[in-house]
């Protein structure tokens, strides 16, 4: 029994449109400038990428937004994903936040917890955080209101205003403003003792941890599984280049000359994805489809590591072209600074993330890219 090459491609964007025809509507804009005044209303989940983004007016649904400059001082009614050089967060937020940028400023009020990974944090005197609030970067600053408990990792925390619940804190350089309200225990980790100002009111129990040593502390523990892992990818990756060559370099091709939208197609795709294999959960033909579409994202999810391990492997290596003999070498290249970087407990979260969304996105994009046809001179055929 034979298939024509385009039916099982057909029959997954099916799939796919049957799923999205269960979860609302999602509005993708990518442009230089997006602004939405005060008296505008954004009903549907948002996509976001531009260089400048302002939003004043209310959204209704979950907001995705990526650029360089993000003020957002409207009224936020769902989940708000922000991510760019500079986020201001000014507006009233009713559910969760969660930020990746280099400077965030938070000055609004939040009704859910707040997660910020950035070079600077900073929670201004006027910001209300009602729950828990996560911080990962270089410097944080607290001025704000938090009714939670709060988590720190950072390279100078300075802590002020008022925090309702417990603080942890893991920093070079600790500072514990005059006139600090600290609910619960003080929790923390530096190489220097904390004295507290006798104004520093402080409802539960001042904590020191002892630093662990250094490679429990920056490095995952059992490298040898980790790096058996690696070689596993390696030996994936060989198979699929071999059996898939035209889509393997349809892959590195769009990593190479597209990786802006290789970006946005991998987030939307991250989580798109298994919502929509969930929701086919509750649909009459749902549970196949739905373990179907769970195996497709799973196994493009450990594909993204062989995609972006030869794009990385040819750029480390200067290749601009690959074949049967030098594929083995640059795709164990890519892979193993990537299983390096992610040895490091730091930043592995950070760079799987970034891998994740990479790969994907390209695997996604070549799966539906139609291929080029290539005439050759009758003296190049073999």
């Amino acid at each position: 029994m034979k298939f024509k090459t385009g039916s099982w491609k057909s029959g997954l964007i099916a799939g796919l449109l049957l799923a999205g025809n269960t979860v609302q509507a999602i509005e993708f804009v990518q442009r230089d400038q997006f602004i939405s005044s005060e008296a505008e209303t954004l009903r549907d989940e948002l996509w976001i990428s531009a260089q400048n983004i302002t939003i004043s007016g209310e959204a209704q649904d979950d907001l995705f937004a990526a650029g360089t400059t993000i003020d957002l001082r409207g009224n936020f009614k769902r989940d708000v994903w922000a991510g760019g050089g500079q986020v201001i967060a000014a507006g009233r937020f009713n559910d969760h936040v969660r930020l990746f940028s280099r400077m965030a400023q938070i000055s609004g009020t939040l009704d859910g917890s707040l997660t910020a990974l950035g070079n600077t944090v900073k929670i201004e005197p006027t910001a209300a955080v009602a729950k828990n609030l996560f911080c990962l970067g270089e410097n944080f600053i607290n001025e704000g209101t938090i009714n939670g408990n709060v988590r720190v990792m950072a390279q100078k925390a300075t802590i002020g205003g008022k925090i309702a619940g417990d603080v942890s804190v893991t920093a070079q350089e600790i500072v514990i403003l005059p006139g600090a309200v600290i609910g619960g225990n003080l929790s923390y980790t530096a190489p220097k003792e904390l004295v507290l100002s006798p104004s520093v009111k402080l409802g539960g129990k001042l904590i020191r941890t002892i630093e662990a040593p250094l490679p429990a502390r920056f490095i995952k523990p059992n490298l040898p599984i980790h790096f058996a892992f690696a070689a596993a990818a390696l030996l994936t990756g060989m198979v699929f280049s071999s059996a898939f060559p035209r889509y393997t370099a349809r892959t590195l091709h769009l990593l190479r000359t597209a990786r802006g939208t290789c970006i946005l197609t991998g987030l939307a795709a991250l989580f798109l994805i298994p919502i929509s294999a969930f929701l086919l959960l509750f649909t009459l033909i749902g549970l196949p489809l739905s373990i179907l579409l769970f195996l497709f994202y799973f196994s493009l999810l450990y594909l993204s590591k062989v995609a972006v391990g030869l794009w990385l492997g040819a750029l480390i290596l200067r290749r601009k072209e690959l074949s049967k003999r030098n594929l083995f070498g640059t795709l164990a290249a890519g892979l193993f600074v990537i299983y390096l970087l992610t040895a490091f407990t730091a930043v592995s979260l950070a760079i799987g993330f970034m891998v994740a969304i990479y790969g994907l996105g390209a695997l996604l994009l070549a799966l539906f890219k139609k291929p080029v046809l290539v005439i050759q001179p009758p003296g190049d055929i073999k």
